[in-house]
C-alpha cells in the first residue's frame, strides 16, 4: 500500500512537471499528428498493411518519443536541478523512484497513443482492422512491458553519464528503424534485423502489425520473446543500480563519468 501511495504521488507531479514543459507538450500533441502525416504521404493509398503503419505504428513511435525519451533523461533532469542525491537517499528505495517515473512517463505517454488513433481514423480517413481485439489488448500490454524495461535499463546506465541528452539522442532514432514501427524489419539488411532482434519493442510490433494488418491469428512466440528480453533487461538494469548504490556509497555522489 505505501508503495502505491508512493507511485500515485509519483505520478501527479510527473504530469505537473511534464505539462509544464513545452518540450513535453509539442512531443503529447503535434508529433504525433506529424508522424501521422508523413506516413500516410510515404505510403500513399492505403490498405490494411499500410494503413496499419499510418496509425499503429505512428501511434507507437510517438509513444516511444514522449515515454522513453522522457524516462531516459529523466535522471539528467533530476541531476541538472540538484537533486538527484535527494532522489537517491530518501527513505524509499532510489530504483523504485526512477521505476515509478518510467511507468507514469509511459502512462503519459499514452495521450500521444490516443491522439495519434483519433487522427488518423477522422482526418486521414485510415481504415481500422483488427482480427481480434483481446488479443490486440493483451499484446499491446506487452508491447508497454518491452517499453517499460527499455526506460528502465536506459535510465539506469544514463545515470552513470554525464551526458544523457546527448546518448538518448544517438539511441532514440534508430529503435525507429530497427524495431519495425515504421516499416517491415524485413526490407532492413540480414545483418540489421539481426541487431533488432534484441530489441523486445520488435518482436510485439510483430504480433501487433499481424493482427492489425491481416485477417489472422497472432503467434504467441514472438511475445514470448518480447517477454523474456524485457525482463533480462529489468533484471540487468537491477544489476546497474547495486553498482549504482555500491559507487555512491564509496564516493558520496552521482555524478556521472
Amino acid at each position: 500500500m505505501r508503495h502505491l501511495r508512493i507511485f500515485l504521488v509519483v505520478l501527479q507531479v510527473q504530469a505537473k512537471i511534464s505539462f509544464s514543459r513545452n518540450l513535453f507538450k509539442f512531443s503529447v500533441l503535434i508529433m504525433p499528428v506529424f508522424f501521422s502525416t508523413l506516413l500516410y504521404f510515404i505510403y500513399g493509398k492505403t490498405d490494411n498493411t499500410s494503413g496499419s503503419y499510418i496509425m499503429f505504428g505512428s501511434a507507437i513511435a510517438s509513444l516511444w518519443g514522449v515515454a522513453c525519451y522522457s524516462s531516459a533523461i529523466e535522471i539528467e533532469r533530476e541531476r541538472i536541478s540538484g537533486t538527484l542525491e535527494t532522489v537517491g537517499v530518501t527513505p524509499v528505495n532510489f530504483e523504485f523512484v526512477i521505476f515509478s517515473k518510467i511507468i507514469a512517463n509511459t502512462i503519459l505517454g499514452l495521450i500521444s497513443f490516443g491522439i495519434t488513433i483519433i487522427y488518423s481514423l477522422l482526418i486521414l480517413q485510415i481504415p481500422f482492422s483488427v482480427y481480434s481485439y483481446a488479443q490486440f489488448i493483451l499484446w499491446f500490454f506487452v508491447l508497454l512491458f518491452s517499453f517499460i524495461s527499455m526506460s528502465f535499463l536506459l535510465a539506469t546506465l544514463f545515470t552513470l553519464s554525464g551526458n544523457a541528452f546527448a546518448w538518448m539522442s544517438t539511441v532514440q532514432y534508430p529503435v525507429y528503424f530497427l524495431s519495425g514501427m515504421l516499416f517491415p524489419i524485413k526490407i532492413l539488411p540480414k545483418w540489421v534485423q539481426y541487431i533488432s532482434s534484441v530489441i523486445p519493442i520488435r518482436w510485439s510490433m510483430e504480433d501487433l502489425t499481424r493482427i492489425t494488418s491481416v485477417t489472422s491469428n497472432s503467434f504467441i512466440i514472438p511475445n514470448l520473446i518480447s517477454i523474456i528480453l524485457s525482463l533480462f533487461y529489468i533484471g540487468l538494469a537491477h544489476y546497474c543500480f547495486r553498482i549504482i548504490e555500491i559507487r555512491t556509497r564509496r564516493e558520496g555522489t552521482l555524478r556521472g563519468f
